[in-house]
């Protein structure tokens, strides 16, 4: 049991570190992010980017990512996808590329895949 706490105390704090760090170069504010409610583009397309890392880099569930963003997984699944899907830009996947550079444990991933 003690275990499984220390596991999503552990993932609450790479979500939150993401946060932090696409919201900084969103130059979006952190509570809107994590606002429970729709927000602008830059905010929307911010939060997706934090969900995609959450889940590719750490490893954190996309049930575990919806709750850390007020979300369903359904929700989390589809800013994955979305974000997939805009790798194909080079200038949002150099994007991509220095930003998880910022990311604890970013570099143990292969992240060209």
């Amino acid at each position: 049991m003690r275990r499984r706490g220390l596991a999503e105390a552990e993932k609450a704090l790479h979500v939150a570190r993401v946060q932090e760090v696409v919201a900084r170069e969103w130059k979006v504010p952190l509570s809107e992010m994590r606002s429970p409610t729709r927000r602008r583009a830059p905010v929307a397309q911010a939060r997706q980017v934090a969900m995609y890392f959450s889940h590719v880099v750490y490893g954190v569930s996309l049930a575990s990512v919806a709750r850390h963003f007020g979300r369903d997984r359904t929700t989390a699944a589809h800013a994955c996808r979305r974000v997939e899907d805009r790798r194909d830009d080079e200038n949002f996947d150099r994007l991509l590329d220095d930003i998880a550079r910022r990311l604890p444990e970013a570099g143990k991933k292969v992240w060209s895949q």
